[in-house]
């Protein structure tokens, strides 16, 4: 179902988004930097699964290997 997958992917990334939030604090002691730097990374993560998607689908298809 691809609104059910839809709707844990939302989780999976506010899950994500709260443990980098919380490592990032650790390590800049600053919870604006570290809020920025999460977002940035759920945002680039997010391109980044969706890029996989688009061509490790396409290897799948092919039988390509990595």
């Amino acid at each position: 179902n691809t609104k059910k997958l839809f709707y844990k992917s939302i989780i999976w990334q506010a899950i994500g988004f709260t443990w980098i939030s919380i490592l990032s604090f650790i390590w800049f002691g600053n919870w604006i930097n570290s809020l920025s730097f999460s977002l940035v990374t759920v945002v680039v993560s997010i391109f980044m699964y969706v890029i996989y998607e688009k061509y490790g689908t396409n290897l799948e298809k092919n039988k390509l290997k990595f």
